[in-house]
């Protein structure tokens, strides 16, 4: 079945997770993505989340990072665009593509003669997409940064953690995230807007502007001098309880949300609060801190004791909004993400070292052209012949000529580099902003995910 984005090519040189995950957005509907890497210095998420901790010999094509986020883009490109045979492939490459996607930092990629007059010069409409924490221009454009330096600068870590403590910063580079929809949405309106203008377009994605227009009413509100909220818990405007309460003898935590009057309704029948002497309408007359803290006690009372997945059953009957805090496991398990075939099962190359494992599916569910499941993720410099002698049209003494120079390449300087194993314990007892921290380990996990997904998981079988 045609994909929404059949005939659109993307050349994907972005790092990490803002600045290539929105690439394979694209090509779930049917985008064709050629990858490209510095091979001598491949990808920084390369190096993070081995299947079982462990680091094999070709420990670069076995992240389960890079194998997440490079899934259905159809080709990997080794090259050296320091060396001028490897530049001249780049532009190349540009000169057959739509959309050129990069997040290096400002300057580098003119430093190297491929900036946007460059490229453009390679194909006149061509839309360039760059993404940087602080983008072109501006008193911060040549800090590089990373989503959790550009949290903190966007204001987003002043609002978050509890009320009377200090300000949190999050477990995840936050501001990437909403930066990848941003930039996907961004790349598709500029592919309508050229097709009905004819003219390309240079997109400059600031992180750090993305972060700002997460909280954007908090800027505005302190601009014209009001006041502020510092951080709450999980409090929200208008709803009389919104937290997180524990569940299964305080195993695992339960959201709850009492956003309208038949979620009051609802939590006070469960609950059976009206000892607390709370008894009106709480839009009317809004809770005291005293009186919120007493509901939440009872709620926790009554859940702490209950299993999550039963609590949530109960709350939403009665028209309350609720939801167990999930981990990668609850959610590879979920009975509502398994009816919805919201995993994809993808087969990897043995040098990948992963076999069949679940991947989070499509973005967005379109009926006429749905999202496909296409390919696994590419190798790195997998399609150096492919694309050199087929999209290139260069003969195979050619081919042989750039990878002789160092132009195109498959290993890492650093291939003998292989980082030591994670060490389990050390691992649980990481304090909780730190790198490769779990909360737990499941000894049981392969059988649960077998039992879901059927014999063949984990398994090299079907390659």
């Amino acid at each position: 079945m045609p994909g929404a984005l059949d005939g659109v090519r993307v050349l994907d040189n972005g790092i990490v997770q803002a600045g290539t995950f929105p690439a394979r957005l694209l090509a779930d509907f049917g985008a064709e993505i050629i990858r490209v890497e510095h091979y001598r210095r491949p990808d920084l998420g390369r190096n993070f989340c081995f299947p079982d901790g462990v680091a094999g010999d070709a420990y670069w094509e076995q992240s389960g990072i890079y194998l997440e986020q490079h899934r259905n883009k159809a080709y990997c490109v080794g090259l050296d665009v320091g060396n001028p045979q490897g530049r001249e492939l780049f532009l190349r490459l540009v000169a057959s593509c739509d959309i050129v996607l990069d997040s290096h930092p400002p300057g580098l990629m003119e430093d190297l003669g491929l900036g946007y007059d460059d490229l453009r010069a390679a194909r006149e409409d061509l839309v360039y997409v760059s993404t940087s924490g602080y983008g072109y221009g501006g008193p911060y454009s040549e800090i590089r940064s990373y989503g959790m330096m550009s949290e903190v600068m966007s204001g987003i870590t002043s609002l978050n953690g509890y009320a009377g403590e200090e300000p949190q910063r999050g477990t995840i580079p936050l501001t990437d995230h909403p930066a990848t929809y941003h930039i996907a949405f961004l790349m598709v309106a500029a592919l309508e807007r050229r097709d009905r203008t004819g003219k390309g377009a240079w997109i400059d994605v600031s992180q750090y502007e993305v972060g700002v227009n997460l909280i954007g009413d908090a800027h505005v509100a302190r601009a014209f001098g009001a006041s502020v909220p510092g951080p709450r818990g999980n409090g929200d405007d208008g709803h009389p309880i919104a937290g997180c309460v524990p569940c299964d003898d305080g195993s695992r935590w339960l959201a709850v949300d009492v956003c309208d009057r038949a979620a009051w309704d609802g939590l006070r029948e469960l609950v059976e609060f009206e000892a607390l002497d709370i008894d009106r309408d709480p839009w009317a007359q809004p809770l005291s801190a005293a009186e919120q803290e007493r509901i939440r006690e009872a709620l926790e009372a009554w859940a702490r004791s209950r299993d999550g997945d039963e609590a949530v059953s109960e709350l939403q009957a009665r028209s309350v909004p609720a939801a167990v805090a999930a981990n990668a496991r609850d959610l590879l398990l979920d009975p509502h993400l398994e009816a919805r075939g919201f995993f994809w099962l993808v087969d990897h190359a043995p040098e990948q070292g992963a076999g069949r494992r679940a991947w989070p599916g499509a973005s967005a569910g379109l009926s006429r052209t749905p999202a496909e499941l296409r390919a696994r993720a590419p190798m790195l410099g997998e399609h150096n012949h492919l694309i050199a002698t087929g999209l290139l049209g260069c003969s195979e003494e050619e081919y042989e000529e750039y990878v002789a120079s160092g132009a195109m390449g498959v290993t890492p300087d650093a291939a003998e580099m292989r980082p030591p194993p994670a060490d389990l314990e050390e691992r649980l007892h990481l304090p909780p902003a730190a790198q490769l921290r779990i909360a737990e380990f499941d000894p049981h996990y392969t059988e649960r995910m077998v039992e879901r997904f059927g014999d063949t998981y984990g398994s090299d079988a079907t390659v």
